[in-house]
């Protein structure tokens, strides 16, 4: 597990998770291409607006994998350094996916670590604890407090279902791992889900008090037609990444999450 940090001066915050692109692919097509540019193009044009990759960048597909080489294009790496490398500097950090993990346990190494070591952005691996601080104060005598700080844990995820809700249920136990975090991030079943949950808690300042958390699933890029979904009967599901709002105004910590 990783533990990243990074400084938003600006009065909100944006986080995109994307993840299951599966880069080589052939179900990866013009759609999920012109998606995943959409989105990526428009985190660059903000300042204020960043990347988190979820996993399964790559396809990985061998003769021992699920996924047959026959349904593979040739050069994915070179094609996602290539394709990612004008945004590498708004990419905070990527974990592994179980289509890397193909190749790490058959090699010891992961496709995504050289990827991350070209691009110069953080490998961590199985999973990441992001800290987000938004909104810088300004008044005198702050020095470099800011506003609101916000935790999200982000983690591939195991295991699969065949229903939202049971999709779902793979990001809801993230937080037996790593507990008070603000938003849940998984991926894998490539589906977009959110599922916003409000808790009470015990303050330390005295009496009982209320927050909100957020469980993200981070949908795909894989088209369905033709895809391993379709010959797995899985129901199609809409192509995307979410996008997470953070305020960074000091009189209200809020998140909101769109798909």
């Amino acid at each position: 597990m990783k533990y990243l940090v990074k400084d938003i001066p600006q009065d909100h915050a944006y986080l995109l998770p994307i993840g299951d692109i599966h880069f080589g692919d052939t179900a990866f097509k013009d759609e999920g291409m012109r998606k995943l540019k959409g989105y990526l193009d428009w985190v660059k044009s903000r300042p204020n607006a960043f990347v988190f990759l979820m996993g399964d960048v790559f396809n990985v597909s061998g003769r021992q994998t699920k996924t047959t080489p026959f349904e593979t294009d040739v050069g994915e790496y070179e094609k996602a350094v290539e394709f990612f490398k004008p945004y590498a500097d708004k990419i905070l950090g990527a974990i592994d996916g179980n289509h890397e993990y193909r190749m790490y346990d058959e090699f010891g190494i992961s496709p995504l670590q050289l990827f991350c070591r070209e691009l110069k952005i953080p490998y961590c691996k199985y999973s990441a604890v992001i800290r987000l601080k938004v909104g810088k104060r300004t008044e005198k005598g702050a020095g470099n407090r800011y506003c609101q700080n916000y935790f999200i844990y982000a983690h591939h995820t195991t295991g699969s279902g065949s229903t939202v809700g049971g999709k779902l249920n793979r990001v809801v136990k993230l937080e037996s791992i790593v507990e008070g975090c603000d938003v849940y991030l998984g991926a894998h079943n490539h589906q977009l889900a959110i599922a916003p949950q409000d808790i009470y808690y015990v303050s330390m300042q005295g009496g009982i008090m209320k927050r909100r958390k957020w469980y993200v699933d981070c949908g795909s890029y894989l088209e369905w037609e033709g895809s391993y979904a379709e010959k797995g009967m899985l129901p199609p599901a809409k192509l995307g990444s979410p996008r997470i709002r953070f305020n960074g105004k000091k009189d209200k910590k809020d998140v909101h999450v769109s798909l």
